[in-house]
Parts: structure tokens; sequence; C-alpha cells
């Protein structure tokens, strides 16, 4: 009976989530069209040039890709806290309208889930933790998270923390969390 709850409300967690995310995703595909028209209608006379555009075309591509570069540079550490890293590739696939979305395996034992639009912006970026609690002072948990190291987080008191069995925070309790590009605890969901 408790499986079920908690099959029950992870579903309702998933799907509340896939929802953010599409919503994410048509709002960012309605605000980057005027922007993705504009600069093709400035581009246009430069490759209609007879003499010149192959030069140019070269020289373009060689100048976009250092910004390639340096957008994948920002896309590797992006959100991540000091000294973690990308350990592994779980996931990568493109989604519709050219979104991409990448799901990695982290030095310290989380997942960071990224989505991006056709242009490379970022549209969703979380952390994802799942893990046992070895200790609790109120909100200031001490977990040992699955496939990682021990960490302490403090929830904010603003975070309503999932709780369908009423377990609270305390030992041997699983707890799973997200957090924001910006290293914010967004949502705290704790299981038997």
């Amino acid at each position: 009976m408790l499986q079920v709850k908690s099959s029950i409300g992870r579903g309702l967690k998933t799907a509340t989530l896939l929802l953010i995310i599409c919503a994410s995703i048509s709002l960012a595909g309605c605000t980057n069209k005027p922007q993705s028209e504009a600069p093709e209608k400035a581009s246009a006379p430069t490759t209609e040039a007879p003499a010149t555009s192959g030069s140019n075309a070269n020289n373009s591509a060689e100048q976009s890709n250092p910004q390639e570069n340096d957008k994948t540079a920002t896309l590797e550490t992006e959100g991540l806290p000091s000294g973690v890293k990308v350990k592994k590739t779980i996931q990568d696939i493109t989604l519709k309208n050219n979104y991409h979305k990448k799901i990695e395996l982290l030095t310290d034992g989380g997942k960071r889930v990224t989505i991006t639009d056709a242009n490379g912006g970022i549209v969703v970026l979380n952390l994802e933790y799942e893990g046992t609690i070895l200790k609790a002072d109120g909100k200031k948990v001490t977990v040992q998270v699955d496939q990682g190291e021990q960490k302490t987080i403090t929830i904010p008191d603003t975070i309503v923390i999932e709780d369908d069995d009423h377990l609270g925070l305390k030992q041997g309790v699983e707890i799973e969390w997200n957090v924001d590009a910006d290293g914010n605890i967004q949502s705290v969901e704790l299981d038997d």
C-alpha cells in the first residue's frame, strides 16, 4: 500500500515536471521566433555577393566555431557546484522543434538535466539528487547521496516537503531534492 502511494506521488511529480518543461519549451519557442527572423534578413545580402560569397561563408563558419566552443564550455560547467564534474552522459536526445535534452551523471552522485533550444540556449537546468538521511537537525540535513558523497543541505522554509507517508526528516529516510542552476533547492520529497 505504501509503495502504491509512493509510486502515485512520483508519477504526479514527474507529470508536473513534464508539464513545466513543455510550457517552458512552448514559451521559449514563442519568444525566440522574432529574434531568429532578424538575423536571417541581415545575413541574406551577404550570401548573395557572387565574387566573395565562398570566402565569406568560410570566414563566417570559422568565426562561429569559437562562439560555439564557448557555448559548449559554458554548458559543460553550467549549474555545477564547485569541484563537481560530469562523470558520464546517461541520455542525450533531440526533442520536438530541435530542442535537446541531456541527462548527465555527476561526480558527486547527482544528475544534471539540461534542455536547450535550437540555438543552444538553456531552457531548463536542474540538478537532481537521491540519498538516505544520515542525520537531521531541524531543516539542516546530512545525506548519503546514492552513488556519491555525503552532502549537508539546508532546506529553505519556503519549500514544502512532499512527505505523503509522514516520515519526517530523520535518519534512514530516503530523500530526493532538485536544485536550480543557482544552487537553490526547488523541491524535496521523502520516501521510505
